[in-house]
């Protein structure tokens, strides 16, 4: 009775050693990594404590808010909208055809990896060096910060999309491309209803994004909400910098309740 019961157990699972040698080394060495990002960007919590009670002092002169001269703020926060939008259309639509082109199971590989390339250019400059390139080009105001957050939009959105229609069901795809389908049917026809949902969603995103990308970009000159507060911080006009502040994150606010909401009805 007792080899039987024996024989029918069910065998102990067999877990490796949690502490082996190698894993150990990996530990020292991302432990080294890490400690040599702290060294390398001189990051210091003794500082840091020390700083504290700075800021503590200016925030205590950013408080409370200054209404005044809150008339002035209707052009800047606009713009900020405008350019949001605007940027998120322009991204969004052109990233559909480059999606096509930089999806490897959609273009031959020729135009695959030049597309790629350029798309990492896109995505590598940050935002900001984009708009100081186009300020330079068609001088102050939004348009420079349309123009930077379009390119910006189609490096993100293009790679996001690309990167759904590879993952898209193959055999469908496949399927239609022995009808005789041309690449582009294929791509509008079987993948792109598909990944339709995620691509709302990604624009949806950068909705969200490119509208607060627009106030960063104000610091350089290319419009919006962010002129008005780089120049009341400039001027130490701390109160009306705050209300700036509040304007944006209501602003931010509102337009990701309603991107969720947006997204609730196309799921």
């Amino acid at each position: 009775m007792t080899n039987e019961t024996t024989a029918n157990a069910v065998p102990m699972p067999h877990f490796p050693p949690r502490y082996t040698p190698f894993r150990l080394a990996i530990a020292v060495v991302l432990l080294g990594i890490y400690w040599w990002s702290i060294v390398g960007a001189e990051f210091s919590p003794v500082e840091l404590a020390k700083g504290l009670p700075k800021v503590w002092e200016t925030l205590v002169l950013m408080f409370p808010p200054s209404i005044e001269g809150y008339k002035n703020l209707w052009v800047p926060f606009w713009e900020t909208l405008y350019i949001g939008i605007l940027a998120t259309f322009l991204g969004s639509l052109i990233s559909i055809p480059v999606g096509f082109l930089a999806s490897h199971n959609m273009s031959p590989w020729y135009i695959y990896h030049p597309v790629r390339m350029v798309l990492n250019i896109f995505r590598g400059v940050s935002e900001i060096i984009w708009a100081l390139f186009f300020v330079v080009a068609v001088g102050l105001g939004p348009m420079p910060g349309v123009i930077a957050l379009t390119i910006f939009s189609v490096g993100m959105l293009s790679k996001l999309l690309s990167e759904a229609v590879e993952a898209s069901d193959i055999g469908m795809l496949e399927a239609m491309t022995a009808t005789g389908a041309s690449r582009w049917k294929v791509f509008f026809y079987g993948a792109m209803p598909e990944v339709f949902p995620l691509y709302i969603s990604y624009t949806l995103y950068y909705w969200d994004h490119n509208t607060r990308q627009a106030t960063v970009l104000g610091f350089v000159g290319a419009g919006g909400l962010g002129v008005t507060l780089l120049w009341n911080m400039s001027m130490y006009e701390f109160e009306q910098a705050t209300t700036v502040v509040i304007i944006i994150v209501c602003m931010i606010t509102v337009i990701d309740r309603l991107c969720l909401k947006l997204r609730e009805a196309i799921q």
